[in-house]
């Protein structure tokens, strides 16, 4: 008995032993990348901070290659979600032509690492004033005129509508997977993926029979006003049996519908991306560990609710179709099965607009495929914006 307790504890001793040792490879392996990926450009400028803006303090980071460069403000998407832990390996690209300013907004990443206990109620007005005190900051620390601003998705919206409404302070605006704001439709195209979804549930081979009859019973227009209404105000009373027969079989047949969605028009950020987003956050110099754990574990809309019905409902200024005149070049990068922000509505916005240059581009995939397919990004903003 006591050869067996020494066998075992033998047999512990050195699990313990080499889970140490990966433990500490791991750290260790980490530690050179973070500082090899925390490297400043020679004659260029890697700077992190955080900056006083309507009484909050929001992080952002400086990069480029050269600090003589024009800058470029990236606005990230949402709102309310930040990847800057793994997404300045892809705007580090641009590095070699623009200072490159990534800024995690309001209640986002490590502006929301360094202030959870906020509880400001956040409105278009207060986005718009954010913006407006962040330029003038990057602007005067940077000592430059005027900046490009590059945002995505809801990041677009705000990003058009700071070029339009600051001429003074834009060179140049690129939109990539382009929001117009609010317009007739808009809210139910964001839940067109549940429609395919559900019409897919209806003739799918991997689908019973008896659940194709159950999900003849969804009622699509049903489903997507439940959705929009569940949105704006957390609730609603649409739907009835067809609504919860369509997520019982979404639960279902998961992996299915997962597959079917990413061939047309879902993105994986994993498989779609161009750089290797697992070791771009894992080497990321400017998160720790538990920061990296906290900023993906927490994800809600929660203290956007008032923010969301703002921009969902009908109002003067959470749309840009009557803005017609933009005193800068305008940009659009889009995706050609983009299913949140519709590429073709953005298309007929830019063509029936003036603009001193406009340009627009495509790529395949889905809503954030304009970014994570970076070099095709690098190439349009080559060809087109700096020509």
């Amino acid at each position: 008995m006591r050869n067996v307790l020494r066998k075992i504890l033998i047999v512990l001793k050195w699990v313990g032993i080499v889970l140490a040792s990966i433990i500490v490879l791991f750290f260790l392996v980490r530690s050179i990348g973070r500082m090899v990926n925390n490297i400043t450009p020679k004659g260029g400028i890697n700077e992190t901070m955080y900056v006083d803006v309507n009484g909050q303090e929001m992080w952002i980071n400086i990069y480029g290659q050269d600090k003589n460069n024009p800058v470029l403000l990236f606005l990230h998407g949402g709102p309310g979600y930040s990847s800057s832990f793994a997404d300045y390996k892809l705007l580090r690209k641009l590095s070699e032509d623009y200072t490159v300013v990534n800024w995690d907004q309001r209640s986002c990443g490590k502006t929301w690492l360094k202030n959870q206990d906020d509880t400001t109620p956040i409105t278009l007005e207060l986005m718009r004033s954010d913006i407006d005190v962040m330029t003038d900051y990057i602007l005067e620390y940077l000592d430059k005129d005027k900046l490009t601003v590059m945002g995505i998705s809801w990041g677009s919206f705000y990003a058009l509508d700071f070029a339009y409404n600051h001429p003074e302070k834009t060179e140049c605006c690129i939109g990539l997977s382009q929001a117009l704001g609010y317009y007739e439709g808009e809210p139910e195209y964001m839940y067109s993926s549940f429609v395919m979804q559900a019409e897919y549930l209806k003739v799918a081979d991997f689908v019973s029979d008896g659940d194709k009859e159950l999900a003849q019973k969804i009622d699509t227009d049903e489903l997507v006003q439940f959705l929009v209404e569940a949105s704006l105000y957390g609730h609603s009373d649409r739907g009835g049996e067809g609504k919860s027969i369509f997520f019982q079989l979404k639960n279902k047949y998961k992996k299915e519908l997962s597959a079917y969605m990413h061939e047309h028009g879902e993105t994986d950020l994993i498989k779609d991306c161009d750089e290797n987003m697992i070791a771009a956050a894992l080497f990321c110099p400017y998160y720790n560990i538990v920061e990296l754990y906290k900023a993906n574990l927490v994800y809600s809309d929660e203290c956007y609710n008032g923010l969301v019905r703002e921009m969902h409902t009908p109002g003067e200024d959470n749309c840009v179709l009557d803005r017609k005149e933009y005193q800068c070049p305008v940009y659009f990068f889009l995706a050609e099965d983009d299913l949140s922000c519709n590429p073709k509505m953005a298309e007929e916005y830019l063509n029936s607009i003036t603009a001193p240059e406009k340009g627009i581009g495509y790529t395949t995939g889905g809503h954030e495929d304009t970014l994570l397919h970076s070099d095709e990004l690098v190439k349009f903003i080559h060809e087109n914006v700096l020509k």
